[in-house]
């Protein structure tokens, strides 16, 4: 995976309208459905709890499908991306204290991949507006940098991909 740039304010704006649009698609057909279950398999005078849970689980799956398939043409290429790098780097993250332990004994491997995750973060954090956890991931960035002086490892995030992942498993 390669970072790009991504205009924010792009993004911001799909990942809003795409999420209120799939909330009222998803709305909309769970309502109805149930309203159709209802008047098929409901009790007139009773519970029919188990009738709308059914047609709203059912409205769900729908908008799942619709949207697995919509979300793969261009208009979502930022919304695409922006899901790819956290899933990225969340992988890192759930084994970071490796990597560090590695980066403390000289490891370029390391060096590679928490610089990747750095900036994979900084930008997802930039993307969120999330100002405060920018800041504190930017110092952790910089103590990294330090390290990675320290100990004479370049840190590119270019030369990184998924494939270093299979080394702290």
């Amino acid at each position: 995976m390669e970072l790009q740039d991504i205009d924010k304010v792009i993004y911001k704006q799909k990942q809003r309208k795409t999420s209120l649009i799939f909330c009222l698609i998803f709305a909309l057909l769970g309502l109805s459905i149930s309203a159709v279950l209802r008047g098929y398999y409901g009790n007139p005078e009773g519970e029919n709890m188990a009738v709308n849970l059914t047609g709203v689980l059912v409205g769900f799956i729908i908008s799942i499908v619709v949207f697995s398939r919509v979300s793969r043409r261009p208009y979502f290429d930022e919304l695409r991306y922006g899901w790819n790098l956290k899933r990225q780097a969340l992988k890192i993250q759930n084994h970071r204290h490796r990597w560090e332990a590695l980066l403390e004994k000289g490891d370029a491997t390391a060096a590679i991949v928490l610089a990747f995750y750095y900036k994979a973060t900084l930008q997802l954090q930039s993307l969120d507006g999330n100002e405060f956890g920018y800041n504190e991931t930017k110092e952790r960035e910089n103590k990294f940098l330090l390290l990675c002086q320290e100990k004479s490892v370049t840190p590119d995030p270019d030369q990184y991909s998924v494939d270093l992942l299979e080394q702290v498993k």
